[in-house]
């Protein structure tokens, strides 16, 4: 994926691709491919009960999660004369789930992880345009709210849910086509964000100390927490907490710039920690959710009484006791990074 990224900034940088192009690039993956996607990932996946039990259980854990998120910005990303808190603030707790998250979710579950992304994208909606929007003008905009709940992807998400629960295939023709569509989805997204980080000034964004704390808040630190708090929930199915877990491991939103540039704030700070968490996410990413699996296996090989299956009472003990070992581990740097944040 990192290679698909430099394959972006090389077409942006060699003029093959301008700024416009790009923009036109990354509209046509939100508004034809990522729909195309979503509904074919409904239509591949057969109808279960479980997989349905899973989705509700994917809505509870991303609304829970993005309260343990701008709970720990909130306290990580201070407020002081001279910063832009508000920038700094929505760009660590929203993220570019659609775009990195969908690609990484399919890459590590398939259609199934896609399946459970739409239910997250619609968490991530609701609070990214009515706390978000606030953080950032301090107003409300229920009006881009409202259109962006009738978006592309929302669209088609309604339409796989009821090719998904009326159990309605899609005819062959158009089934290979969506595939196809579908197929583009991860090739096309990669490259058009290494568009987007070569239209930053990457090298000044690399001069800022500040990108630097942001970026390690909004890809490490408050991820690595988090899935702390994930260990003990045996109850929930791993797969719905690791797709969780990536999409708010996943970069910084783009959205973070676009609503600067529409309410005159420092757009190109906010473009700054976009490009700089993008190219940075590629690395941690992975490795976050390598680090949960990791922790996930030593917690069902445990000795004596945490060797239990999943499926009994002790289980929450062992994930707790996990839980404190691998909290540790998250909270090791906390302290130079929080001097670093109140410089």
């Amino acid at each position: 994926m990192l290679l698909l990224n430099v394959v972006g900034i090389i077409a942006y940088r060699t003029k093959v691709v301008d700024k416009n192009g790009g923009r036109q690039f990354s509209n046509f993956v939100l508004e034809i491919v990522t729909p195309v996607l979503v509904v074919n990932a409904y239509a591949d996946v057969e109808y279960e009960s479980r997989l349905v039990v899973n989705m509700l259980w994917t809505f509870l854990l991303a609304a829970v999660s993005y309260v343990v998120f701008i709970a720990a910005v909130y306290l990580l990303v201070r407020q002081k004369p001279g910063r832009e808190t508000e920038i700094e603030r929505f760009s660590a707790i929203y993220s570019n789930c659609g775009f990195m998250g969908i690609p990484l979710a399919s890459a590590i579950l398939g259609n199934e992880g896609v399946f459970y992304t739409t239910a997250f994208l619609s968490v991530f909606f609701c609070f990214a345009w009515t706390h978000g929007i606030m953080l950032l003008t301090g107003q409300h905009d229920r009006k881009a709210l409202v259109k962006k709940l009738c978006s592309p992807t929302m669209i088609g998400i309604v339409i796989g849910l009821l090719l998904f629960f009326f159990r309605i295939p899609l005819p062959d023709l158009l089934g290979k086509t969506f595939g196809y569509v579908a197929g583009l989805n991860t090739p096309m997204a990669m490259v058009a964000s290494g568009i987007s980080v070569a239209q930053a000034d990457l090298f000044h964004a690399l001069k800022n100390p500040r990108v630097y704390y942001v970026s390690a808040v909004k890809l490490l630190i408050v991820p690595v927490i988090l899935a702390a708090l994930f260990l003990p929930l045996g109850f929930i199915p791993e797969s719905v907490r690791i797709v969780v877990l990536v999409l708010m491991a996943a970069p910084s939103a783009a959205m973070c710039t676009l609503q600067c540039q529409k309410h005159d704030m420092n757009d190109a700070y906010a473009s700054h920690i976009f490009a700089v968490t993008t190219l940075v996410s590629m690395l941690t990413m992975p490795a976050v959710v390598k680090l949960f699996t990791w922790a996930l296996e030593l917690q069902t090989g445990m000795p004596f009484c945490f060797a239990y299956s999943r499926s009994t009472w002790l289980y929450p003990v062992a994930g707790t006791w996990m839980s404190f070992r691998f909290f540790a581990l998250s909270i090791s740097s906390l302290p130079i990074l929080w001097m670093e944040a109140r410089m």
